[in-house]
């Protein structure tokens, strides 16, 4: 490998300062990117796996996925679900001998809403879906989720291989966590031997008036839902639509008559606007086109703009998309307010109305929909409304479509490397994954015309270095473009200048370990020893995006590495900041029912689970010695161990394991670095500290003074 110039007296050197300071005061983001680029491909790549996202360990060599339900769907069908025939005897009979239901009835029935109805009888608190009659004989552990979850099973591919035996296994699992499982199945579904007595049967509603009805009033109240009905034309436009279709259906056509009622304000109050035509036309939004010759009928360039912004960033909050959709059109306006040459049609004048569009009329013509919902940023998980296609094929196909028949590339690529600027990690996230479905088309010319410009960009470089490893994680999916992944990757490794020596970090960490793990952490090893700060900092993020990918697998395997690292005198310095970057950026969340989730330092997680004397505890107490006793980052140690510290305050049962790992794994064994903890845990409570820690500094302070962790009986270390 060659070696690249020094960077000499600028302070680009692996050690103490600012750089190194901002790279340990990032908590959670290591993890939070793991989660946003999942749901990134999710909404942009197609994978129809959507939702949040829990693996739980499993026998195997991969784990259970179960992914939470949308808070939505429990709440319409809280509030609008109506009782198909028969509903009292299968609500009675279905948990009377067993936590396993297997719903059972023709297509349109609205099982799916029956399946949550039961479980939310059955107490239940969190609801998860499973994808597979497999992953379900895999489970052997649901502490994970917490108590009283709702699991189901909605119709699995692999259908025909479920056996009463194996209900029959999962009744302690499910008794031992207050857990309930509904499985659907349609009426042509082969079942095993033995399923028989869990199946209750769903029985089709004659008429679909009362779903329909139900799900006005959820939208607009009663009152609202009666007038909206008693509109001439409704009741015939129901009867038309809702002949021979399914619930679903009849709770669609309440959402659109909900959208396009628009109530007066004469008294008493008549409907004003309810286009029936309208509101049939929405019931068949494509009308038989896909979403490249409706994106081609658009014309107007303002809904153009928004119909590409929402592809890109669909599923974040809705004002991201609409600030997104300025800053394009933007790009297409010249001094006369005209479009740049790239665009045939126009013109886009300097300003707009804004009050012309609605959010209503843009749902409506951009075939897509506004839900609240809750997104995970920096600052935890938080209410917000989210715009999103209501087809899941449209994102990739619009992204596809409008790079490779526009003249609009020059346009694209500048406003998406404005989105990889942008402070908020969800777009930055989403940006990235855009930049590689369309590098997926055009890989060559990606590669040289905007990989290589944008990791050495002087002022962002590090966001978009982040952001082309997005995009290589996407095209290192495509089996044809792996070969070229791996070469370019292999070229900025071998280059010898920093910059792309950084971004070679990155791609290594985020899309080259999963397919090769051990030659990607070998790279990154090696890479230690390039001596610039930057470097570094790449590297710890690429172990910290490796890890985050699968943390039980993966660990052992990262934090040898780093070890490895801090053994080696050239590398010693970037061993000890790559480790405190793992340290502050990964976070373990753990699902409480009825709980918000708690989330712990993984790195500690690690040392509270692994057994004592185990690999895992070795290695991260002789990574805790070397990282404080080295004290070239003793501020950056003392700030990680004080935000640990700062979580444990108000949960005893961290503070244990905080005590148990510092003291156990790494005081009474260095007796040196002992004697610095006790100095970072004085600080934590003197009078001068913005934080104080009165608890964490008097149990781990009394435990290192005594020089063992002597927990008491009682959680916290109370005494």
């Amino acid at each position: 490998m060659h070696r690249p110039q020094s960077p000499g007296a600028g302070g680009d050197n692996v050690g103490a300062g600012r750089n190194a300071q901002d790279a340990t005061a990032r908590t959670g983001q290591g993890s939070l990117r793991a989660g946003l680029l999942r749901e990134a491909w999710t909404h942009i790549g197609g994978d129809r796996v959507q939702g949040n996202k829990i693996v739980i360990q499993a026998a195997g060599d991969r784990g259970v996925v179960l992914r939470t339900l949308s808070a939505s769907i429990v709440d319409t069908v809280r509030h609008a679900f109506r009782e198909p025939p028969r509903w009292d005897a299968i609500r009675t009979d279905a948990w009377r001998q067993s936590r396993s239901v297997v719903l059972r009835g023709p297509g349109g029935a609205g099982k799916t809403a029956a399946a949550v109805r039961l479980l939310i009888a059955a107490s239940a608190k969190t609801w998860f879906r499973l994808d597979s009659v497999d992953d379900l004989a895999r489970l052997t552990d649901l502490k994970q989720i917490g108590s009283g979850a709702g699991l189901i099973l909605d119709r699995p591919p692999d259908l025909g291989e479920l056996r009463g035996p194996l209900l029959e296994s999962l009744e302690d699992l499910l008794y031992r966590a207050d857990a309930h499982l509904v499985l659907i199945a349609g009426t042509e579904d082969e079942l095993g031997r033995g399923v028989g007595e869990y199946v209750q049967r769903v029985i089709r509603p004659e008429a679909l008036n009362a779903v329909l009805e139900a799900h006005l009033a959820h939208h607009l109240g009663e009152a609202e839902a009666e007038r909206v009905l008693e509109v001439d034309g409704v009741g015939e436009l129901a009867a038309e639509l809702l002949d021979d279709a399914a619930c679903r259906d009849a709770a669609r056509l309440a959402e659109v008559l909900a959208q396009e009622y628009g109530p007066g304000t004469l008294d008493p109050p008549q409907v004003l606007d309810l286009d029936l035509d309208r509101v049939r036309a929405r019931m068949d939004q494509t009308g038989g086109e896909g979403p490249e010759e409706w994106f081609e009928g658009l014309g107007d360039t303002v809904l153009r703009t928004q119909a590409v912004a929402l592809a890109v960033l669909g599923g974040l909050p809705q004002e991201e998309v609409a600030l997104a959709a300025s800053m394009l059109l933007d790009r297409f306006r010249s001094e006369r307010g005209v479009l740049t040459p790239s665009v045939e049609q126009g013109p886009v004048p300097l300003r707009q109305d804004p009050f012309a569009h609605s959010r209503r009329l843009f749902a409506d013509k951009l075939r897509s929909r506004t839900v609240s919902s809750v997104t995970q940023g920096s600052y935890g998980w938080l209410p917000c409304t989210v715009a999103e296609y209501r087809n899941p094929d449209y994102p990739s196909r619009i992204i596809r479509h409008v790079w490779s028949e526009y003249r609009v590339q020059p346009e694209l690529i500048g406003w998406l490397a404005g989105l990889v600027d942008s402070p908020a990690q969800q777009v930055r996230g989403f940006a990235g994954t855009a930049l590689g479905l369309i590098a997926t088309e055009s890989f060559e010319f990606i590669a040289n015309q905007v990989f290589a410009g944008w990791i050495r960009h002087e002022e962002s470089g590090s966001l978009r270095r982040e952001a082309v490893a997005y995009a290589l994680k996407v095209c290192a999916r495509d089996p044809a473009l792996r070969t070229g992944v791996y070469a370019l990757v292999n070229e900025w490794y071998l280059s010898g200048t920093w910059q792309t020596q950084a971004a070679a970090a990155r791609a290594y960490g985020l899309c080259l370990g999963g397919t090769d793990l051990g030659t990607a952490v070998a790279a990154l090893t090696r890479l230690g020893m390039v001596d610039h700060i930057q470097v570094a900092i790449a590297i710890g993020d690429g172990f910290a995006d490796m890890m985050a990918e699968d943390v039980t697998e993966r660990a052992p395997v990262v934090l040898r590495a780093v070890a490895e690292m801090v053994h080696q005198p050239r590398s010693r310095a970037c061993g000890h900041l790559v480790f405190l970057i793992l340290a502050d950026a990964l976070v373990t969340e753990e699902v409480v029912a009825g709980a918000v989730p708690r989330s712990r330092p993984t790195l500690l997680w690690l040392a509270a689970t692994g057994p004592s004397g185990g690999e895992l505890r070795r290695l991260l107490g002789y990574l805790w010695a070397e990282a404080i006793g080295g004290e070239l980052f003793a501020e950056e140690a003392a700030r990680v161990l004080h935000g640990w510290a700062a979580q444990a305050e108000s949960d005893p049962l961290l503070l244990d394991d905080l005590v148990r790992s510092l003291v156990g794994d790494v005081a009474t064994r260095n007796p040196r670095v002992g004697l610095l903890l006790q100095r970072y845990v004085a600080r934590w409570n003197e009078r001068d500290s913005f934080r104080p820690l009165p608890r964490s500094a008097a149990v781990l302070g009394g435990a290192l003074r005594q020089g063992r962790p002597d927990l008491s009986a009682q959680p916290g270390g109370a005494r």
